[in-house]
């Protein structure tokens, strides 16, 4: 599994956001992002496609917590269940066969770091990731990115913000994107986030709940061994979805949080390639479907 876009555009989000001190509508839980010294998150994705469920698990662990550094370290592991037909494939070739098909579990071990500097009067966000990624078949590979984005505007209502993401080792084929964040909050109940092209418009009902109408990127990959002529000893699946969806958040207690989100699914770039995404092996097609997700996290 490549490093999420999407959560690293949240966490730099969070981490600005938290540096400017206001007293902002969250845009997401900010335990996810290893905001707080410790969070545990259990998640359960049903999605009515070729790729239907998805449990996932994560705890980080805050070492840091400085004004203008942070450091976590994290854990993650992903069991996903894969039934490709051989018709959604691009060549003739039994899913079953090849490995493809099947349970596969994915897991990561790393840290998250920020720092803050100042510049021209306002902030320079900078992060960095590292991560260790395996699987119940093989080992997968090391890989990281660095990024800066720089925050023009901070006011209570309004905050912006650009600049530039590399990533390494990873199997995208842009390893330099640009990071454009944007959030303005409208009043007390109602704000919006525009995150690397992404978008969340969200309600805040009452202290304890909200809703949000918008759309994230999911990323579902794991390694497996094809055992197939020409074909690397170990490859890597990976697809990327688009998935509007409409999402409700509950703070049961203090600490204690709960997330469902209904929506579709709409498949961006499915392949099969090599750990590092530099060869390309199979690729295979995905109707748009319905999805569910429902996670629970506690933050301490």
């Amino acid at each position: 599994m490549k490093i999420p876009l999407l959560t690293i555009l949240m966490t730099l989000c969070m981490h600005l956001s938290c540096y400017s001190q206001f007293d902002m509508v969250e845009p997401v839980n900010q335990s996810d992002y290893g905001m707080v010294k410790t969070n545990l998150t259990l998640g359960y994705d049903r999605a009515f496609g070729s790729v239907p469920d998805n449990i996932s698990a994560r705890v980080s662990y805050q070492i840091i917590n400085k004004p203008f550094l942070t450091f976590s370290a994290n854990a993650r592991i992903n069991t996903l269940w894969a039934n490709f037909d051989s018709s959604d494939l691009s060549k003739d070739m039994d899913a079953w066969d090849i490995g493809l098909n099947g349970n596969h579990s994915y897991g990561s071990f790393g840290f998250t770091a920020t720092g803050f500097l100042p510049l021209f009067g306002k902030p320079l966000a900078l992060l960095t990731v590292g991560n260790a990624e395996w699987s119940n078949h093989c080992f997968g590979r090391v890989s990281g990115l660095v990024a800066g984005v720089y925050l023009f505007k901070l006011t209570p209502d309004t905050q912006f913000g650009a600049g530039v993401l590399g990533m390494i080792n990873t199997a995208s084929k842009i390893p330099v994107l640009p990071v454009i964040i944007f959030r303005h909050r409208f009043d007390s109940s109602w704000a919006i986030n525009i995150y690397g092209g992404l978008f969340g418009l969200e309600h805040r009902l009452n202290d304890n709940n909200m809703l949000t109408l918008g759309a994230d990127l999911d990323v579902r990959s794991f390694y497996f061994k094809p055992h197939v002529e020409g074909w690397p000893e170990k490859c890597r699946f990976t697809m990327t979805s688009l998935r509007p969806a409409l999402k409700f958040k509950h703070r049961f207690y203090k600490n204690f949080y709960g997330e469902v989100h209904a929506g579709v699914s709409f498949k961006i770039s499915g392949r099969v390639s090599g750990v590092t995404g530099k060869a390309r092996y199979l690729d295979f097609s995905e109707k748009p479907a319905f999805f569910l997700k429902g996670v629970l996290s506690y933050a301490l």
